[in-house]
């Protein structure tokens, strides 16, 4: 959904090396945010990875590497809800 913060996925009981693949569907562009953190699917004590950073129609980033720690959430938001956060990687 638009404006909604939710997880991305979680790394394992170890921690691990993540890469997030980001995709704009829409025909709209859209602002994203991501992160880490110990809380699921909100921001309050998350270290920021990426803050409102313009996706334009169609356009694709990929956030690499993120290193989290034993059970973090990897956590994102968009302003237009047809964005796709994809997380890959190896728990360590």
């Amino acid at each position: 959904s638009a404006n909604t913060t939710a997880n991305i996925g979680q790394a394992g009981s170890n921690g691990g090396t993540y890469t997030v693949h980001i995709l704009n569907r829409s025909s709209s562009s859209a602002f994203v945010q991501l992160g880490v953190g110990d809380s699921s699917a909100t921001f309050a004590n998350a270290q920021k990875l990426l803050e409102n950073t313009l996706l334009a129609p169609d356009e694709s980033i990929s956030f690499s590497p993120i290193v989290a720690g034993a059970s973090d959430y990897i956590i994102g938001r968009s302003t237009v809800a047809s964005v796709n956060m994809v997380m890959m990687g190896h728990d360590e």
